[in-house]
């Protein structure tokens, strides 16, 4: 492994997590190679991540065009299948320009099927071709790109049952808009029977039940389980039951399962008939706000349509009202508020951030929080509740530790507890130290036959503390 390979996976872990000022230390890093083009196109493509993390689209422009022209220019054209072109599109079509988007995606998505094949980087090729392409008013290519992209979801490796769902779901609105037709009953979602949904609400209660910590939040989402089925079974007596918004806010920091508690609830919605569905849709500020006056409005309905029967879930909510006098974020609560009552019996939205920013966003349209009865708030994980997602991750994989790696995990995540910031990633982090982990673990096997191939040493977990952890 080259040095720059250690440094592209030092960035790489830093940006998951969330530590935006270590990650573009690392970008500046490779780029200090002023002799090597790919060096300085390399960090010019980081330096586009780092700004798209931050919302600076405009900068991720121009980095990603530096990246990718730097590519073409040393020959090394095998890197645009690599996801840089893939990058390039994506910051066209934040940035507005929705027609050079569709051009840069169309040779994003042959590059990457050519190095890749039917794998998930041709998936997000696809995806992000099919959203420019609607937003450019081409709903026939958005539709044929996402029959591809359900073609190579369905061969992708490793499988994804929920992303392959998404992307058909994604499949079903472009079709309806290639067809000039409203949005109708999910043609993919047959009326399940009475045993199917009761089985589904009991699976979902259970997966519920059974994640790591979260009490208050269970205990939320089952209080509202149990008021739905008593207003279903007064409905079925002929009584008057008060009409109930399905919309709600989760706040809390990066990493505490509010998207997987979200897709819990769509589940548990189409269990109890509420939704006929019950599919999640996720999408962010870049999926519903677009640059030019006319065509936010073209972005909301597509998502909207897309999670009709299901969950529109809206991540970092907060950033739709932080563009600005000059941006039309503003025009898509507009438009979101409004399908949201025009749809109010077919979809449920979960607006979903930090806590502060979530109040503020409240405060900024007078609309929004008597649209939202249900507030979920998602705390931090603990120390011992890091070190049981570490314990389930690593069993999910066939990996199991020692006494003394069990001891050495309780010390690593007190310790991240200890160190943690605003912005620290929780389970997001655990994520990485498993990583960590597994390759250090690899490392000290990979010539030792004798070593036992599913047990991790205290000398295979090491978490440091950064700067941006600490702060």
């Amino acid at each position: 492994m080259t040095d720059r390979d250690v440094l592209a996976s030092q960035f790489a872990r830093a940006l998951a997590a969330g530590r935006l000022d270590e990650a573009e230390a690392l970008a500046v890093k490779v780029g200090r190679d002023v002799g090597d083009p790919i060096a300085s196109a390399t960090a010019a493509r980081m330096a586009g991540k780092v700004a798209t993390a931050r919302g600076d689209n405009a900068l991720a422009l121009t980095e990603f065009r530096r990246a990718v022209d730097g590519a073409r220019s040393a020959g090394r054209l095998d890197l645009l299948g690599e996801g840089w072109l893939t990058d390039l599109g994506s910051a066209l079509l934040a940035n507005g320009d929705a027609d050079q988007a569709v051009e840069t995606l169309t040779e994003a998505a042959e590059a990457t099927r050519h190095a890749h094949g039917h794998a998930w980087p041709t998936v997000r090729a696809l995806r992000l071709l099919a959203a420019a392409a609607t937003t450019a008013g081409l709903p026939a290519k958005a539709a044929t790109a996402l029959d591809e992209a359900v073609k190579a979801a369905s061969e992708a490796r490793p499988g994804d049952l929920g992303l392959l769902a998404a992307v058909r779901n994604e499949l079903a609105a472009a079709e309806r808009l290639a067809g000039r037709a409203g949005p109708t009953k999910r043609k993919d979602a047959p009326e399940a029977t009475p045993d199917e949904r009761a089985g589904e609400l009991e699976g979902a209660r259970a997966e519920l039940a059974g994640l790591v910590g979260l009490a208050e939040v269970k205990a939320e989402v089952e209080r509202l389980a149990d008021l739905l089925i008593v207003q279903a079974r007064r409905h079925e007596a002929g009584k008057r039951v008060p009409e109930r918004s399905l919309h709600m806010i989760f706040t809390g920091p990066p990493g505490t399962g509010k998207t997987t508690v979200a897709r819990l609830i769509g589940r548990i919605f189409h269990g109890l008939g509420v939704l006929q569905s019950g599919h999640l849709v996720e999408v962010d500020r870049s999926g519903l706000v677009a640059g030019y006056v006319g065509q936010t409005a073209g972005k909301v309905n597509a998502a909207v349509d897309e999670a009709l029967d299901g969950v529109l879930f809206i991540d970092e909510a907060y950033a739709l009202a932080n563009g600005g006098s000059n941006d039309f974020g503003m025009e898509a609560l507009s438009t979101l508020l409004k399908r949201m009552e025009d749809e109010r019996e077919r979809l449920a939205v979960v607006l979903a951030g930090y806590d502060e920013p979530m109040a503020n966003l409240l405060d900024s349209n007078p609309g929004l929080r008597s649209r939202f009865p249900t507030h979920l708030t998602f705390p931090s994980y603990s120390a011992s509740e890091l070190a049981e997602i570490f314990t389930r991750m690593s069993a999910g994989y066939d990996y199991r530790l020692s006494e003394a790696a069990q001891a050495r995990l309780q010390e690593v995540c007190t310790r991240m507890r200890e160190n943690s910031g605003p912005d620290f990633g929780n389970a997001r982090e655990i994520r990485n130290l498993f990583e960590d982990a597994i390759a250090a673990h690899a490392q000290r096997s990979v010539d030792n036959p004798a070593v036992d191939l599913s047990l991790l040493e205290p000398s295979d977990l090491s978490w440091n503390v950064t700067p941006s952890s600490s702060s």
